[in-house]
């Protein structure tokens, strides 16, 4: 008894400092982090009903804690559905708290089954994980990524084990209070499971917080904080990532035509949009995978794996036509804004990939000294396109 007593006490304690614990974790930025505080606080709160609310019939509690943990599992599989940056199911998995709590009530204030009420809530507590669950296994990429989902898996599984050997060991019964169920050998176990895969399931999703929140200061390291692009420092870092891939490629550089007239006719919020839109005309034309890069000013460089340099060159012109024919009028500017670009392919003799880049980059200066508003790709000639496309020799 003296065991059962202590669990009581133990268990919402132990949530709640878990849930205070995240909520700490959630001014750091992580997005995931409240929705885990709230469940934990739930689930607390679940745990501690009789202790809290000793004064109500035991119906009442018995309700009001399935209402707690429903919430708690509801939260877990949201923090899942955030961690993962999946569609939160919300109308689905509010339905289902809905309809769970229309079935303990059922069992609790109409059919007096203590059996049909723990069975139920097991049930929908399952449904509840099992759909966040599902959502993310495609997602499941990095190390901790794996060990949060098995974690919460094990949850699930631990549920479904319980509601097994419940509905097998139990036999239907009359309503027998909180207070006779806590003194069980069933409601001991129970805690001991809940305490034990709570607690490593918090400090495994602790950990993908704590992860999450350096990786995010690091990524904001190697970006620029303008259009998001990788820096220089960040492309160094994604080329040196990608390994082998990296010595199979094209590379495009990419500089505004007349940038400083911009700037000085419209002022440098109006060149911040120029720059801004360039970046997005890149992300919109190249492929998955390619690698995006601001060096400097308005000078840009983009990667783009495993591809040829004959598509890397259309995917140049392409941007180039549909930069010099944007219109600027609601932008403010009130003039035609270019840009110019070089291709190059990296060679199996470079070092690396900025000796390819030193190349695309002498491909530029060719463009902007043949009258700008053009790509020149490396060592090729082709015929001109609308861009006014022009080619030179590999140094």
């Amino acid at each position: 008894m003296e065991s059962q007593d202590n669990f009581a006490y133990l268990l919402p304690f132990i949530f709640l400092t878990f849930g205070l614990v995240f909520f700490g974790a959630a001014r750091l930025g992580d997005r995931s982090a409240p929705a885990w505080g709230f469940g934990y606080i739930a689930a607390a709160l679940g745990f501690a009903t009789p202790l809290l609310l000793g004064f109500l019939p035991a119906r009442g509690q018995a309700v009001l804690a399935n209402a707690f943990f429903f919430t708690g599992f509801y939260l877990f599989g949201d923090a899942l559905l955030l961690r993962f940056r999946r569609p939160r199911l919300r109308k689905a998995r509010m339905a289902l708290w809905a309809i769970g709590m229309v079935a303990i009530g059922y069992f609790v204030l109409i059919a007096d089954s203590m059996r049909g009420e723990l069975l139920s809530s097991d049930v929908f507590c399952l449904v509840l994980i099992a759909l966040p669950l599902a959502a993310v296994v495609r997602d499941l990429r990095r190390p901790i990524d794996i060990a949060l989902f098995g974690i919460v898996s094990l949850v699930f599984i631990e549920t479904l084990v319980r509601l097994v050997t419940m509905s097998f060991v139990l036999a239907d019964q009359s309503y027998m209070g909180f207070d006779r169920f806590l003194a069980s050998d069933y409601a001991f176990f129970m805690q001991v499971g809940a305490s034990i895969i709570g607690f490593l399931m918090a400090l495994t999703a602790l950990a993908a917080t704590v992860l999450d929140v350096i990786g995010g200061h690091q990524d904001a390291a190697h970006r620029d904080p303008l259009t998001n692009a990788l820096n220089r420092r960040g492309f160094d870092r994604a080329i040196a990532e990608l390994g082998e891939l990296s010595e199979r490629g094209v590379v495009i550089c990419s500089d505004v035509d007349h940038f400083k007239r911009v700037n000085d006719d419209y002022g440098h919020a109006a060149g911040d949009v120029v720059i801004t839109i360039l970046v997005e005309m890149f992300r919109r034309q190249l492929p998955e995978g390619a690698l995006i890069a601001r060096f400097g000013g308005e000078e840009f460089v983009a990667f783009l794996p495993g591809m040829s340099l004959t598509e890397g060159g259309v995917h140049a012109e392409v941007i180039c036509h549909a930069f010099a024919n944007r219109r600027w009028e609601t932008t403010g500017i009130r003039r035609k804004v270019t840009a110019s670009f070089g291709v190059s392919t990296v060679s199996r003799n470079d070092r690396s990939v900025h000796e390819a880049i030193s190349r695309a980059d002498s491909c530029l200066y060719a463009a902007k000294d043949t009258g700008r508003n053009r790509v020149v790709i490396e060592g090729r000639q082709r015929p001109e396109s609308s861009a006014s496309i022009h080619s030179i020799s590999a140094a």
